[in-house]
């Protein structure tokens, strides 16, 4: 494999509109159940301390069990409401430079091939997927610096964007190889190369 950048085309995400919208009205058939369920459990609370034949014990439980259920509601809508300020990731790009995420045409953040660091602790590997990983989705994890606390992380290669992607493995696909053609001093896993079918 050559190390020229001009070698390494750059690969942008494919979006799959129809199974975005998908997502996006199932999300919010779950997040109308989710609200109705604090306004079912008032109805319920009110309903049972009218009651004559409920013991007392039973409804401080109710009203307590409703003031939780709509507090955590509340709580997880303002959590959601701040994370749509923030802004969406609408593509990605991985080229000879790294993996940059987009929100429209502004570049958002990226992860440079040259921020990727060896393992601190003299391990194995660099570039590894966890043992401890149980689900079919497998997540690459690389160490990087991190200023806010002055020391070397492991982070995981996700893909976060608000659109369902049909070429996400190819994207990780082609950020191993480009650590591979700009990074070969990193140790890479056999299993990394097993799992995206690289030699």
């Amino acid at each position: 494999m050559g190390s020229q950048p001009d070698e390494f085309p750059a690969i942008h995400s494919k979006i799959s509109g129809n199974r975005t919208l998908v997502v996006k009205v199932l999300f919010s058939i779950f997040k109308l159940i989710v609200v109705l369920i604090p306004l079912l459990m008032i109805v319920m609370t009110v309903l049972t301390l009218k009651s004559g034949a409920v013991i007392m014990e039973i409804k401080i439980l109710i009203v307590v069990l409703t003031i939780f259920m709509t507090w955590l509601v509340g709580w997880l809508l303002m959590r959601q409401r701040k994370e749509k300020t923030d802004r969406k990731i609408t593509q990605i790009v991985v080229d000879s430079q790294g993996i940059h995420d987009y929100s429209g045409q502004d570049l958002v953040r990226s992860l440079k091939y040259s921020e990727l660091l060896s393992d601190p602790e003299n391990g194995k590997y660099d570039i590894f997927i966890p043992r401890d990983q149980t689900d079919t989705d497998y997540t690459v994890c690389f160490y990087v610096f991190d200023d806010a606390f002055n020391t070397v992380k492991l982070k995981a290669f996700t893909l976060n964007i608000d659109h369902v992607i049909t070429n996400g493995n190819e994207l990780r696909k082609h950020f191993i190889k480009g650590i591979l053609m700009f990074r070969p001093d990193l140790k890479i896993a056999p299993g990394v190369f097993d799992l995206y079918g690289l030699k």
